[in-house]
């Protein structure tokens, strides 16, 4: 695929976001960040995309919404003005003991780190065939494969330990 001048989403803007976002931009592409409540990271990589030269837009949105993930997708285009990339890399952090962790947790979870990924790519799509195509890059954590233990109150952790398999794998 050729980069220069296309447009990528990329959920969650925190950590790897920024680095994925920052090449992105070295490579010509301009960038949308989409943060829940990680502001100052999304902002910070969308200057970081800008000093390489490229567009840059930030968007708060709570992806657990189907509406807000159509809404997100729909402020990017309208920013940006088209829609090439999408990168779902959103995903709930939420330390509790195992015993503590309720159905909500689990929902809580699940909204954002598996169904937002399908409620984007959902809206993005109409987008990218109507531009002739695009990508959809999924990331997901891989604690579930390595089990690494200070993440024990991460619930993927949970997943692994317990022999399921991750919903999916990076």
């Amino acid at each position: 695929m050729d980069l220069q001048n296309r447009v990528a989403l990329i959920t969650g803007g925190k950590r790897l976001g920024v680095v994925v976002a920052e090449e992105l931009a070295r490579r010509g592409v301009d960038v949308a960040m989409c943060y829940a409540r990680s502001r100052a990271e999304a902002e910070g990589a969308a200057e970081r995309v800008r000093a390489a030269g490229r567009r840059a837009a930030v968007v708060q949105a709570d992806l657990a919404s189907p509406e807000a993930c159509h809404a997100l997708v729909g402020s990017v285009v309208e920013a940006l003005g088209r829609l090439d990339i999408l990168i779902n890399m959103a995903s709930v952090y939420t330390e509790q003991p195992f015993d503590e962790l309720r159905a909500t947790d689990w929902n809580a979870s699940v909204d954002v780190d598996l169904r937002a990924s399908f409620l984007c790519a959902h809206a993005a799509v109409p987008h990218m065939r109507a531009r002739g195509g695009g990508r959809i890059i999924n990331f997901s954590d891989w604690i579930a494969k390595s089990g690494r233990p200070r993440y024990s109150g991460f619930l993927p952790y949970y997943v692994a330990k317990a022999g399921i398999i991750a919903l999916t794998e990076a």
